[in-house]
């Protein structure tokens, strides 16, 4: 994953997602339309690029929540929409796990506030990851 410089990714180029309606492309895979994306700036383009492989592999994968959790990336996701009974194989479910978990390691180098390269944070209440400036911004309270 490449570090932000000025709203473009390093590696590719693409703008970097600034803003939560950077994400709509994810809501139309919500089992829960209601759903509000739950993860702060930084991770919004590696939440999209997430989005990107996911369906590259998924196509009508179905999106049950993107969060962080124990500062980490959570993208939780089924292969296809849930049936009753099931309807996707083990193996389907291992590759999207392992998919998945590409990101999810990922973010745990990357400052969830700017985008840049972090370090896990344990000075809140709430563990985050963040990069040297973004902690001294970043309240008690850890709200980005």
């Amino acid at each position: 994953m490449g570090v932000r410089y000025e709203g473009t990714e390093e590696m590719s180029g693409r703008p970097v997602a600034t803003h939560a309606a950077d994400l709509e492309p994810l809501r139309r895979h919500l089992r829960d339309p209601s759903f509000e994306f739950n993860v702060g700036p930084g991770w919004r383009a590696l939440v999209l690029r997430c989005h990107e492989a996911v369906i590259a592999a998924f196509p009508e994968y179905e999106l049950l929540a993107v969060k962080q959790k124990w500062a980490a990336l959570a993208f939780q996701a089924f292969p296809r929409p849930w049936k009753r009974g099931g309807n996707w194989t083990s193996e389907e479910a291992v590759r999207l796990n392992a998919l998945v978990a590409e990101f999810t390691a990922a973010s745990e180098h990357i400052c969830e506030r700017c985008g840049n390269a972090g370090t896990l944070r344990e000075t809140r209440p709430i563990e985050l990851i963040l990069c040297d400036v973004c902690e001294s911004c970043v309240g008690p309270d850890g709200r980005l």
